[in-house]
């Protein structure tokens, strides 16, 4: 495995990491209203990126492309010596339904495109959802595969594959509580 993503994936869990850096997350629940979950998710990413030692970048655009459509990654995470970017991460809600699963391959088809505007130089592409409870996994291997092998935008241009990039698939599963109804972090899967 990905020395970094063997990295990320000790240090992106409850106990080692969110739960100092985002008690919201586990200990005082958050209400599920509008895209707070996302944003504190958005944030753990860059938090976590700045602890490694990038610059972690929100909502950073991936380079301009011609006939393509603008893309920005949930979070970026930049070598401070090259400038490079070495980590990109999409953050999204998935509910198991048809129409999630087919809103997380769009997720994982910006992951490839960013990768690829910005020169292949990411060497890890995070796929990472948020659901209520336990819910059915895409087929992250589907998107594993793209990432490796490639695809046609909708635009219909080629996005090369990198088969040299490694892709994580995280979930990040909440639990409603009963009596106030906010939701706590309750654990962090990885799938490589």
């Amino acid at each position: 495995m990905n020395k970094m993503a063997l990295l990320i994936q000790n240090k992106m869990s409850i106990a080692n990491f969110v739960s100092n850096a985002f008690p919201m997350l586990c200990e005082w629940g958050v209400e599920d209203q509008d895209v707070m979950v996302h944003s504190l998710g958005v944030s753990a990413w860059n938090t976590l990126g700045h602890e490694l030692g990038f610059m972690a970048v929100a909502e950073c655009p991936a380079p301009f492309a011609a006939f393509a459509d603008d893309i920005r990654s949930d979070s970026v995470w930049f070598d401070k010596t090259t400038g490079l970017p070495v980590v990109v991460i999409e953050f999204e809600r998935y509910d198991g339904t048809e129409k999630g699963r087919q809103k997380m391959g769009e997720k994982a088809e910006h992951l490839l495109e960013a990768n690829q505007r910005w020169g292949g130089h990411p060497q890890v592409l995070i796929l990472a959802s948020w659901s209520k409870g336990m819910v059915s996994v895409p087929d992250h291997r589907n998107f594993c595969t793209m990432i490796h092998q490639g695809f046609k935008n909708q635009k219909g241009t080629r996005v090369n594959g990198n088969p040299g990039a490694k892709f994580l698939f995280s979930r990040f599963c909440f639990q409603q509580q009963l009596q106030d109804k906010k939701l706590k972090l309750d654990r962090i899967l990885f799938e490589a």
